[in-house]
């Protein structure tokens, strides 16, 4: 009677403490500032989506413990808990890839993912009406019920957030290359850019989606554990969530696309003899010493336009803007290691242009695949 009284204070506690986090949560994703970028757009909505929802869930959780709507019977495969599932990863789904690719949540993308919920519905509320809603106790009492068609459409239902899942993580992996890609073809230094945070947030709501899926499946007393990894990541996915645009004033330039300079500079047709110029210039005045250079800084001191000088780095050098710029300065270091003994590695990597020693030392090992003090043993003897 005891284990039950305290169970019974954990579910309650568990599940205040959720609806409190999704009520401040979703206070919060409204009373921040946002500045009317374009790049922000589908952001502000996407906070307001969030805002909707996290207040939706929040209040769902207090009507359940101030009126006791929660039953005591734990019911398998329930149309309303694989909606609410599969609705989840859609958001989450598309308010992460939202802050990679500001242009991926377009109406037809939209409509693609959210028709197959009318047509569920619309077969879930038909088959309802007409055979009645089986009640699923227990595993085995699937097969007794396996002639009634809105315990299949459960089933499928479930098959397809089973899907999503899987789907959703391929189309955030490939989102995720390709802002990677173009981080590398314009930033100079992007350690600090890789919105790890986002990767953790996809994953971590992947896990909560797998352990809500598996909890259904354990006796309820263990229900309050699952409450509480919830409220910690509703908690943090807002935390880090709010402060995106901070970040996106300086990826901006990267992950939007690069504006049509070339008609405003220079509009002949680059060959290779004239690539062979530009880097001339560039090695002459050292331009990719300067720290945090970026391929807009580049293409304006050669007068060119960024897409074409892009197209020159990853056609004639066949690496992107990222790698070339580290192999000068690593070449660069590298000489400069050698006729300057007295020189310290944070001097060196300093006037080759990186603000942190330890970034320095990663892409020299990364090139050279030994660190700069090793490297500089070896050559000195």
């Amino acid at each position: 009677m005891f284990a039950g009284f305290m169970v019974s204070n954990f579910h309650f506690l568990s599940n205040s403490l959720f609806a409190l986090v999704c009520l401040l949560m979703g206070t919060s994703f409204l009373s921040f500032h946002i500045p009317r970028k374009e790049g922000l757009h589908n952001y502000r909505i996407s906070l307001k989506v969030l805002s909707s929802a996290y207040f939706a869930i929040g209040l769902l959780t207090l009507s359940v413990l101030v009126f006791k709507l929660a039953d005591n019977s734990r019911e398998y495969f329930t149309f309303i808990s694989i909606l609410i599932s599969s609705t989840q990863a859609l958001l989450f789904a598309f308010t992460l890839i939202t802050l990679i690719n500001p242009t991926f949540v377009k109406l037809k993308n939209i409509i693609r993912h959210t028709v197959p919920y009318a047509v569920f519905l619309a077969l879930y509320t038909t088959s309802v009406l007409i055979y009645g809603e089986p009640q699923l106790t227990s595993i085995s009492e699937v097969l007794d019920h396996a002639h009634n068609p809105t315990l299949w459409i459960r089933l499928i239902f479930l098959a397809y957030y089973l899907f999503q899942l899987i789907y959703y993580t391929h189309l955030f992996l490939r989102e995720v290359r390709n802002y990677d890609n173009e981080l590398l073809n314009y930033f100079s230094d992007v350690y600090q850019l890789k919105l790890g945070w986002v990767r953790i947030a996809f994953y971590s709501a992947l896990l909560v989606g797998t352990i809500a899926l598996i909890s259904s499946f354990l006796p309820m007393r263990y229900d309050w554990i699952v409450t509480i990894i919830y409220s910690l990541f509703y908690f943090g996915f807002a935390q880090e969530y709010i402060k995106y645009n901070k970040v996106f004033s300086i990826i901006e330039p990267a992950i939007t696309p690069a504006m049509q300079e070339e008609a405003k500079i220079n509009n002949k047709i680059k060959t290779k003899t004239d690539w062979q110029n530009y880097k001339q210039q560039i090695f002459v005045n050292k331009y990719y010493r300067e720290t945090g250079i970026t391929i807009e800084d580049l293409a304006l001191k050669l007068q060119i336009g960024r897409t074409t000088l892009s197209n020159f780095i990853n056609r004639e050098e066949g690496i992107n803007f990222n790698t070339w710029i580290n192999r000068m300065r690593i070449e660069d270091a590298k000489q400069l290691l050698i006729d300057n003994p007295d020189y310290s590695i944070v001097i060196v990597s300093e006037m080759v242009g990186y603000t942190e020693q330890a970034n320095f030392s990663r892409q020299f090992k990364l090139i050279t695949g030994e660190s700069p003090l090793v490297w500089r043993k070896k050559s000195a003897s």
